[in-house]
Order: structure tokens, then sequence, then C-alpha cells
């Protein structure tokens, strides 16, 4: 469970719904990165920019949606609320 704290709310997130979340995120990037490794392929008859610029878009797409599926997938340990004897 992901706990979010913001200035008035706090939000628990499940578990479950982050891991299909990370899921999705993932099939996402595999999706997208194809596309763009395809598109590289198919633009190599019109020259090396072109190809290279596919590429390129499909490394930054792939790091960036890799870093982001880290982030929400990653397992955190949070401690169960307690109460304490004030």
């Amino acid at each position: 469970m992901i706990k979010l704290e913001l200035p008035y709310i706090t939000v628990m997130v499940d578990d479950r719904f982050r891991k299909r979340l990370a899921y999705a995120g993932e099939r996402l990037r595999v999706t997208v990165t194809a596309y763009l490794r395809n598109a590289a392929d198919d633009v190599d008859g019109m020259g090396r920019k072109a190809t290279a610029a596919c590429q390129t878009a499909a490394a930054r797409v792939d790091t960036a949606m890799a870093a982001a599926n880290t982030r929400i997938a990653a397992e955190r340990d949070i401690a169960p609320p307690t109460l304490k004897v004030v």
C-alpha cells in the first residue's frame, strides 16, 4: 500500500491497483517503443536522419517510461498506522 500525503488529505493506494497500473504502463512502454522501432525500419529508405530520429525517440520513450514504472511498482515498506498515547 502506498501512502501519499498531501497538505490536507492522505491517499492510500491499494497494492493490487498499483500493480495493475504498473503492468499497464509496462505494456504501453513496450508497445510505443516497438512502434517507434518499426517506424525507424520503415523510414530507412528516407535517410539516416529520419532513422536516427526514430531510434532516439524510441530510446527516450523507453527510458522515461521505465523510470516511471519503476517508481509506480516500487515495493515500499510502510508501517501500519499506530496509536500514540498522548
